[in-house]
């Protein structure tokens, strides 16, 4: 089976237009801390990359892919260098006719950034601010700062945050904003040479897969041995039926089940120790 956030949208091309948005050049990349007593507030290395274990959740068999940064509600968060906002909005959590509760992020932002010099051989990561008040004071598209304030860690457990404990989950992905996750080719692939095949509905793709990016929010993918191909959106949207918020990147989730999936992402307290953060 596909990502099961990713959206079929063959038939809605244009719902994906996405603003061509350029990094601006930059001297040497200088880091801040996402907030003052990061480090303070990261318990057990902040838990990056652990297995969750977490029965009766749909979190349960995950691995986390950022840092938990356990400090009060309204503590200010600022940006960890000079980018651009590439999603600024409310994702809430809400609960179905049956009782299923659906665990979103709350207010959520993401910034894009320039990696000069390059590190680790990236170019450009993107930092990642789960669990926010609903203070946000950025837009997409926005050009901020390093240390510029983009909002504060939401209230405990209450709508804006996405009824988790007061805390930051932040996280650092590498590459740009807009790709094709590693592992979501991986999964894609896997499921095209099962005996059921990739299916989209009536139409199923077996076999070996060429995946294309095709604008800046398409991935088209074509089965080698012929057929008609598939168009997914590399983005996807809360599942709150009210109010749904602006698509986010496929790959922007704070779990993944794929555990070659931790890799695609950075420790963040790594990072920012050895760019030297202030």
């Amino acid at each position: 089976m596909p990502h099961p956030l990713l959206l079929f949208c063959a038939a809605l091309p244009s719902l994906l237009a996405h603003a061509e948005l350029s990094l601006p050049p930059s001297a040497a990349t200088s880091f801040a801390w996402p907030c003052e007593g990061y480090l303070r507030g990261v318990r057990a290395r902040g838990s990056f990359g652990a297995l969750v274990r977490a029965r009766g959740t749909p979190f349960d068999g995950t691995y986390h892919l950022g840092e938990d940064v356990w400090l009060p509600a309204g503590t200010p968060v600022v940006a960890i260098a000079d980018g651009i906002v590439r999603y600024s909005a409310f994702s809430p959590t809400w609960t179905d006719a049956r009782g299923l509760l659906h665990w979103n992020l709350g207010n959520t932002i993401v910034l894009e950034h320039a990696i000069v010099p390059a590190e680790h051989r990236q170019r450009s990561i993107c930092s990642f601010y789960v669990h926010l008040g609903a203070d946000r004071r950025v837009a997409v598209g926005d050009h901020v700062r390093g240390g510029e304030r983009l909002g504060t860690i939401g209230a405990d457990r209450s709508e804006e945050n996405g009824r988790y404990p007061a805390h930051l989950h932040f996280g650092l992905h590498r590459g740009p904003y807009v790709q094709i996750p590693p592992a979501l080719a991986r999964e894609l692939r896997a499921a095209a040479r099962s005996p059921e095949g990739l299916r989209f509905g009536a139409q199923v793709l077996r076999g070996e897969l060429r995946l294309r990016r095709e604008r800046e929010t398409d991935l088209c993918l074509r089965a080698l041995d012929g057929g008609a191909p598939v168009v997914l959106s590399l983005l996807v949207g809360s599942t709150a039926p009210v109010d749904p918020p602006p698509d986010i990147m496929g790959w922007c989730e704070g779990y993944g089940r794929d555990p070659a999936v931790v890799r695609e992402w950075l420790r963040p307290s790594q990072l920012l120790r050895e760019r030297g953060a202030r």
